[in-house]
């Protein structure tokens, strides 16, 4: 079932598949019986997609819930970054830490996250992980920082109404590193 609240693909190749041969049956016999198919296939699939559409899917709220926190560090603005951060965990001190460093020109996922959602916890929790691109320059000294191709595992838990950042751990080189040790590292003095 939620292959067909989350992708439109599967409803709209199988209804083009039914469609099409329907279409094809009435135009060989003209008789109501297959326009009647062709037509009942046709509200079948309008149904399916409108409910694709408005269904949101936990997995589909975490994807929104990535692209609000990746647009939020790209602004470098780190009140709007910290909305997106469970407060009762230890990454709003991390936000803190890092956003000054670093003026981000782009902060962006590269190709699909995947995500594990785990509804049966209390809170619901999730974790997401992908490649990503982050470029930018260091505020105080200007030398370039590029973290490109690298992946971040994000944990995200539900509180209340919607998901939020309550951990994560980014790689370098398939290695885990600590984010804000690094990018103080790597600041010129």
């Amino acid at each position: 079932m939620a292959m067909l609240t989350e992708n439109p693909l599967p409803i709209i190749l199988i209804g083009g598949v039914a469609a099409t041969a329907a279409l094809v049956f009435f135009l060989a016999r003209r008789t109501s019986g297959p326009l009647m198919a062709l037509a009942a296939i046709l509200g079948l699939s309008a149904a399916l997609l409108a409910v694709e559409r408005l269904v949101v899917t936990d997995r589909e709220e975490v994807e929104q819930s990535i692209a609000e926190l990746f647009a939020a560090i790209e602004a470098n603005d780190v009140q709007r970054t910290l909305r997106q951060v469970d407060p009762n965990s230890s990454v709003p001190a991390d936000v803190r830490a890092l956003m000054p460093l670093i003026h981000v020109e782009k902060a962006r996922t590269m190709g699909s996250q995947g995500i594990q959602v785990h509804l049966d916890q209390e809170p619901p929790t999730a974790v997401s992980s992908g490649k990503v691109a982050l470029t930018g320059t260091h505020a105080s000294s200007g030398a370039p920082v590029g973290y490109v191709n690298q992946r971040v595992e994000i944990t995200w838990t539900k509180p209340g109404d919607r998901w939020m950042v309550s951990g994560y751990t980014a790689f370098y080189e398939g290695r885990p590193i600590d984010a804000v040790d690094s990018a103080r590292a790597n600041q010129a003095q």
